[in-house]
């Protein structure tokens, strides 16, 4: 069940009070996709995921709540660039404007990780150049410096492969099969490089590429498991799952 309450939050940034729809509950029953987003119910709460106070602009999980930083970034060039994006869904729009403000405080993976959502936005509205372009937006925030976190390495393997981004996926794909992971980690970088062979730019979840490359259904739901508790572990407060 997903669960959404009213609340009434004064805005960190402008001291203004406004009217907010909190998520305050969900499930992500099943497996995610490769690129991590949830299953389950959350798979449709994105819009609710972050907040945006209707006087100032300031976007975050909980408006309520921010620093020094975030009251200098809505004075920014960037700022006013993300907030007028033309999108017809404001909630892609909300992720664009948070990922500038990562941008602006030097948070690189967030900035990645909110571009993604608003790709997801775009899924959703089957509006598939949109969503290659942010994905594409998203890699960019990466940039080329080294990625240590094997879990952001992966979304970004996904990340360009779902935008048929061939030559930098297989580059990807090859670095990190010359790195010998360890399951789960190594199936799914293998079912990547054969769907990347195939110009297959569709989206799977992680349980089919672990089944896939092992044809074992109890070690694939063995791996899924670890795997699921390997990304709770690392889980943000700004990605629900």
């Amino acid at each position: 069940m997903t669960d959404y309450d009213r609340e009434k939050l004064r805005c960190y940034c402008c001291g203004q009070s406004s009217e907010q729809t909190i998520l305050m509950s969900t499930n992500s029953f099943g497996s995610p996709d490769l690129d991590q987003r949830p299953a389950g119910m959350a798979r449709a709460t994105a819009g609710s995921w972050l907040l945006e106070c209707p006087f100032c602009g300031y976007v975050a999980e909980s408006i309520d709540r921010g620093s020094a930083r975030a009251r200098a970034f809505l004075e920014t060039a960037e700022f006013r660039a993300a907030s007028l994006e033309p999108l017809p869904d404001p909630a892609a729009r909300r992720f664009l404007v948070r990922a500038a403000q990562d941008a602006y405080e030097g948070d690189r993976t967030a900035a990645f990780r909110h571009t993604l959502s608003a790709a997801w936005i775009a899924d959703d509205r089957k509006q598939a150049s949109q969503a290659t372009a942010f994905r594409l937006r998203a890699a960019e925030h990466l940039g080329d410096r080294p990625i240590r976190s094997i879990d952001v390495r992966l979304e970004l393997l996904d990340v360009l492969r779902r935008a048929a981004s061939w030559e930098r996926a297989a580059t990807l794909a090859e670095e990190l099969t010359a790195e010998g992971l360890e399951h789960p980690f190594a199936p799914i970088v293998a079912f990547h490089r054969r769907k990347i062979a195939e110009k297959d730019s569709s989206r799977y979840t992680i349980q089919q590429a672990l089944r896939r490359e092992r044809g074992n259904d109890e070690a694939t739901a063995e791996m899924l498991k670890l795997l699921t508790h390997h990304l709770q572990k690392r889980r943000t407060p700004d990605r629900p799952m």
